[in-house]
């Protein structure tokens, strides 16, 4: 557990030095922040070479008191997705060092990129409930720095805040699924968790908190009707899309899946709604990925398009279909990110990604075009790489599923091939249309193959996806079964991955969809001309947005009128309404007797005062007699203390009131005309709130002196006191050390105001 420790705080490190000690430009900062992510590479991998401990949990202890610890799980599932979270980065790292150019804020780029690397190893090793949210919300505040990192840009500005706010009310929504989870199971432990399933099951919040967890795992995972976010993003730097969106943060969705696939898969509508949503997402993100004229836009739409392919396996919680959707889920991490880096390099030579206006990229670049083919024919499930047998995997379990639901995963299947075609045949024959500039770089330079710095990284991912097909047991098939067994307990799956399964009907309907996918590419995609459709979702999302800021607006400005009298109405409303609806939803408890001596006679002359001075400011007909009467009341409550034992209390009011006083003294010269009491209307309503108010206080004090169930604090001050802090003072003591942090913060305060009060007596004169 301590190499897992290690590559968890590794890339936080690294983007603290790297921040601390690097030039906002330095070509450096790229190779240091590899050698971080090279190093948590090297410890996640030797963590998983080294097997799974026993236990595989690490508590590390936080607040013991309250039973609370940080909490790190480290099995095979945990294990693989930290596998390629940290293996793509170290080829996305060293890309990026290559790839962008030398006026850019490389500094700032490798800080947020090490950020987001160190935010998905938590996602990922996280035992805990609530530390899985901390880390889930952390990579979408990363996402949103790197997706807005061209912020001159008004489309990465707009796709970042797209990503955002998608992602984070997805987590919101996760997170009250968890806290649900977690209340009625007795626990916000993972491993835990796993035993009182039928705690959740039996309870009436199993529901809401399935709905509420999907709804988390679908807007990250950017699956249907959520799947609006993704192509936006695409205006971020390519390593950014090719770490976030094709290899890392779009899985956290699927990993969120797996892991409470054992806990939530039993309870209703989990496995049927996330398989309907895969299917679908599937289908549909595959004719839209056909219909783009941007490549970037049609990586997007296609990965949006696998990860519903994925989605729908690990939805079943069952050992096979598990299997299919984890070792997909590495295929598509290898051919996946190496396309995106490769639309990059691309872009870096041809400037442009539109397909209308790319020359025949085998003849420009034919090493570039030669990796491209291979990553998509990969995707498409073409023989011998890795995603032929992923993908066979993944059509004998659809078969299974219904007629439906079958014949969906066969058409969104033709679809994937078709515009996996379109990438690796359309792009290397080229497409310009009439009226498209003869090249993108007009006057300028041939569009070539790049240095070898920008193509080791796409090759080698290239390679993998290769080796995936001709090695699959041997590179993939005890990492997979390891996390098979983590996403399904109890699963006795012999496991074995081999390019070929003899002849059956998974093959033939394989063959059916690469062949339906040829003939569709050659008949149709050829023969029109591609577009980038603004989607229905997008204007649903933008009115929305829009009318979300006028209503916020709106809201607003009713209340933020600048009006004292109108904020504590505002204030004592909600106060009331909570403490109502508690009463409302809970038996009220009885008052109950405590112990008490009767009132001398000067104490209620002192109260009577109090009134008198609070009733004398309501009605006094001049501001001086208002200040002077407030005062009176602070002055009288500061006796009030004084005879009840409480000088401290007593000094700090008769302070707090004297500076009170003498800061509305001089601020009469900036406030508007006084209207005497008798042309102001009185407001019964703001009579009877203010009654309610000070009633409803005076009766939650009684009841919590009432229904005390401990001694008094004062016990422990006065045995400790000497004891802990050697001295006797026990009021200086519980000021000084006992509330140090709370008399500071009382100093500030009474600084702050003291300040305040200095300038409005120097800006009397000059006002006046």
């Amino acid at each position: 557990m301590g190499a897992v420790l290690i590559a968890l705080l590794l890339p936080f490190a690294g983007a603290i030095l790297l921040n601390l000690f690097s030039a906002p430009r330095s070509a450096r900062a790229g190779w240091v922040a590899s050698l971080f992510a090279g190093a948590s590479f090297l410890a996640v991998a030797s963590a998983a070479l080294g097997g799974i401990e026993q236990p595989p949990t690490l508590y590390l202890p936080w607040a013991p008191a309250l039973d609370l610890s940080l909490s790190l799980l480290a099995d095979g599932l945990s294990l693989l997705f930290a596998l390629v979270i940290s293996a793509v980065g170290v080829v996305v790292f060293t890309f990026a060092a290559a790839y962008l150019e030398p006026h850019e804020q490389r500094r700032r780029f490798f800080c947020y990129l090490l950020l987001f690397m160190g935010a998905m190893l938590g996602v990922v090793f996280s035992s805990n409930l609530l530390a899985l949210f901390v880390f889930w919300e952390l990579t979408s505040i990363s996402s949103f720095l790197l997706i807005g990192f061209w912020h001159h840009k008004e489309r990465s500005r707009y796709g970042a805040l797209k990503a955002l706010v998608i992602t984070a009310t997805g987590g919101l929504a996760m997170l009250l699924g968890f806290i649900m989870i977690g209340l009625v199971c007795g626990t916000f432990e993972i491993p835990e968790l796993l035993g009182r399933g039928d705690l959740l099951a039996a309870s009436p919040w199993a529901l809401p908190a399935v709905l509420l967890v999907i709804a988390g795992a679908i807007t990250k995972s950017a699956q249907f009707p959520f799947h609006l976010w993704l192509p936006t993003a695409m205006e971020a730097p390519t390593p950014v899309s090719a770490y976030l969106h094709a290899a890392t943060m779009v899985k956290a969705g699927l990993y969120l899946v797996a892991r409470l696939g054992p806990i939530m898969s039993p309870l209703p509508l989990w496995t049927p709604l996330l398989t309907v949503i895969g299917i679908a997402t599937m289908v549909w993100c595959s004719y839209l990925a056909l219909r783009q004229s941007d490549l970037k836009g049609l990586l997007a739409f296609s990965t949006v398009s696998q990860l519903g392919l994925i989605m729908s396996m690990l939805a079943a919680a069952r050992p096979e279909a598990a299997a299919a959707g984890l070792f997909h889920l590495l295929n598509h991490a290898a051919f996946k990110g190496a396309l995106f880096l490769l639309v990059g390099v691309i872009e870096h030579e041809a400037h442009t990604r539109d397909v209308c206006e790319l020359g025949p990229l085998r003849k420009q670049m034919p090493k570039t075009h030669l990796l491209l083919a291979l990553g998509a024919l990969s995707m498409a499930g073409m023989p011998p790489l890795g995603g032929f047998i992923s993908k066979e995997m993944f059509l004998e379990q659809a078969l299974h599923l219904g007629p439906l639901l079958a014949m969906l995963s066969v058409a969104g299947a033709v679809l994937t091939a078709a515009y996996c075609f379109a990438l690796a045949f359309g792009v290397g024959r080229g497409r310009k249309t009439e009226g498209a500039s003869a090249t993108a770089t007009s006057g300028a330079e041939a569009p070539h193959d790049p240095h070898f710095s920008l193509l080791w990284g796409p090759g080698l991912l290239i390679t993998v996806a290769l080796l995936f097909g001709l090695f699959p047991q041997s590179l993939a098939g005890a990492l997979v079964a390891g996390a098979v067994e983590a996403a399904v307990p109890g699963s006795s799956l012999h496991l074995h991955l081999s390019l070929w399964h003899g002849f059956s009907p998974t093959l033939a309907a394989s063959a059916v969809a690469l062949g339906s996918g040829y003939i569709l590419y050659s008949r149709w995609w050829q023969t029109r001309t591609p577009d980038n459709p603004l989607l229905v979702t997008d204007r649903i999302y933008d009115f929305k947005l829009e009318k979300l800021e006028s209503w916020s607006k709106a809201v607003t400005v009713s209340y933020m009128s600048g009006l004292v009298w109108r904020y504590n109405t505002i204030i004592l409303c909600v106060g009331v309404a909570a403490i109502s609806a508690v009463f409302l939803c809970f038996p009220v408890p009885q008052l109950q007797a405590w112990p008490a001596r009767s009132p001398l006679v000067f104490e209620v002359a002192v109260a009577l005062t109090a009134i008198a001075a609070v009733i004398g400011t309501c009605i006094a007909k001049t501001r001086l007699a208002a200040i002077l009467s407030l005062g009176a009341s602070g002055y009288t409550l500061a006796l009030m203390f004084a005879l009840l034992g409480a000088p401290d209390l007593a000094l700090t009011q008769i302070m707090v009131e004297t500076i009170s006083v003498a800061l509305f003294l001089a601020v009469f010269v900036f406030l508007p005309s006084w209207r005497p009491p008798e042309t102001r209307p009185l407001r019964p309503g703001h009579l009877a709130l203010s009654i309610t108010a000070g009633c409803g206080a005076c009766y939650l004090v009684a009841l919590a002196r009432g229904h005390r169930t401990a001694t008094s604090i004062a016990e422990f001050f006065i045995e400790n006191s000497a004891k802990l802090a050697g001295w006797h003072n026990i009021v200086n003591v519980i000021l000084v050390d006992f509330r140090g942090l709370d008399t500071l913060g009382e100093i500030s305060v009474l600084g702050i105001a003291a300040l305040a009060c200095y300038a409005a007596i120097k800006m009397a004169p000059q006002r006046s």
